[in-house]
């Protein structure tokens, strides 16, 4: 059974599955002490702030991020399944498959689609990316 589950989140309907997906698998564990790490990665932005107008663009991204961790952690309350929630920032494919790696994660459930399928069709799904460069196994779901 599966110690340690990495859940990226992103707010999309698809990540919202890959919690139910997690939380399930983790119950099935629950006697073998299984946890779930939610995780949410924002992408670093080459944007000026100037430029933009928009001020602490930073710490708004960031702000969305614990937001949607907790959105995610709240299908998990009263569950009884451990859990945590991280924020990080850097490039989100590479940045999961790090923490999966360096955290020693047995499992990545994570959403087939994230929210930005423009960024998906131009720069190519985080999905597939982890699919493909993950050492452990990764649990795609729709």
């Amino acid at each position: 059974m599966y110690q340690r589950i990495l859940v990226p989140v992103d707010g999309s309907d698809h990540a919202l599955r890959a919690v139910q997906s997690a939380q399930w698998l983790a119950s099935q564990g629950a006697a073998n002490g299984t946890r779930i790490t939610l995780l949410h990665v924002s992408p670093v932005l080459a944007f000026n702030d100037a430029a933009l107008g928009v001020d602490n663009l930073d710490d708004r991204q960031e702000e969305e991020g614990h937001r949607v961790l907790q959105e995610a952690g709240q299908t998990l309350q009263g569950t009884g399944i451990p859990f945590e929630t991280e924020y990080m920032t850097g490039p989100p494919a590479k940045t999961i498959c790090a923490k999966a790696r360096e955290g020693q994660y047995d499992l990545i459930v994570m959403g087939s689609r994230g929210l930005n399928l423009l960024s998906e069709i131009l720069v190519g799904s985080v999905s597939h990316y982890v699919v493909q460069h993950a050492h452990c196994p990764v649990l795609i779901v729709k």
